[in-house]
């Protein structure tokens, strides 16, 4: 699990680096609001990238439709809401990006969503596959909310400084499965 600061008026452009710096493979994204993951899909649209959305409002057929290319990799990536933080088995989902950090707000107050938290990251390294997860956190707050989240569940969440970085941590784990074979 990996961390890294954006710019609050970068992490889109961050999301299209993302794609520019690794080879495009299964990728769910979740976002805290609706809006964010409709604004994101035209995005990456408009850039070239084909993703999907997963979102409060879409009839269940189609929601299975979305979820079954999700699966057979028809799709490679899922930009979701909570919706999809829990109750669904994809069996490679090699990263899991959290474009925001999950809170609870209580009375203006953000409190770390430590539960959907877990969800969101359990989505990938499933079914003895390799995956991570790399969060964008946009300032103090939510640096501090990452750092609750970690105490919370006895777990370290990895700060980052470049998507080089990440790159370079997936080639070792992908190529230290590789030996192990």
């Amino acid at each position: 699990m990996y961390r890294i600061y954006v710019n609050e008026f970068c992490k889109m452009d961050m999301i299209k680096d993302v794609y520019e710096t690794f080879d495009v493979f299964q990728t769910m994204i979740f976002v805290n609001k609706k809006g964010d993951a409709i604004k994101m899909q035209e995005y990456l649209k408009n850039q070239g990238i084909q993703a999907e959305k997963l979102i409060g409002g879409i009839d269940a057929k189609e929601r299975d439709k979305i979820i079954d290319d999700f699966r057979r990799t028809t799709t490679n990536s899922l930009i979701s809401t909570n919706v999809l933080a829990r109750g669904i088995d994809v069996p490679e989902v090699d990263l899991v990006i959290n474009y925001d950090v999950p809170y609870i707000s209580d009375f203006g107050y953000k409190l770390p969503d430590c539960a959907n938290f877990l969800h969101r990251v359990g989505r990938t390294g499933r079914f003895g596959t390799d995956g991570v997860s790399l969060t964008f956190y946009t300032d103090e707050t939510y640096d501090d909310l990452l750092d609750q989240i970690e105490t919370y569940y006895d777990i370290k969440i990895e700060k980052i400084d470049s998507l080089s970085t990440m790159k370079q941590i997936l080639l070792e784990m992908r190529n230290k499965d590789v030996d192990n074979e």
